[in-house]
């Protein structure tokens, strides 16, 4: 009786553990917002083990209309915090520069990200995931 208890605990507390290690926010989508409504939505690719690099596509809202909507393609680099090097956060920059639509972005997992258009400062934006 209490072996099988104490298996089932055993098991159930593995589980527990590899999610928690296992928690990873490559691939899920998040929708960030500014204090009017949505400007950013993107996904951060699953990255290789030594790869520091990719192409990303994020979908950028008009800050006039914002069910208006243009999708650009930019390079994001998987970066490590330089005080605690187990933390990733993640740059995202336009592939074009000379185009209207300069982004740039940082995005801090899970919830922060800082927001640059063209030259302007960076804005902060709150995000969350889409499900």
């Amino acid at each position: 009786m209490y072996k099988s208890v104490s298996y089932k605990f055993f098991f159930l507390f593995c589980i527990f553990v590899f999610e928690c290690i296992a928690k990873t926010f490559e691939s899920v989508p998040f929708i960030c917002a500014d204090e009017v409504g949505p400007t950013l939505e993107f996904s951060i690719p699953k990255f290789k083990e030594d790869q520091k690099q990719d192409k990303i596509s994020f979908k950028i809202y008009d800050s006039e209309n914002r069910k208006s909507f243009n999708i650009i393609e930019g390079n994001v680099e998987k970066k490590s915090s330089p005080i605690d090097t187990s933390y990733f956060f993640y740059n995202v920059n336009t592939l074009n520069k000379n185009d209207m639509q300069e982004i740039n972005f940082q995005f801090f997992p899970p919830s922060h990200l800082l927001l640059q258009k063209k030259n302007s400062q960076f804005t902060d934006q709150i995000c969350w995931i889409d499900k």
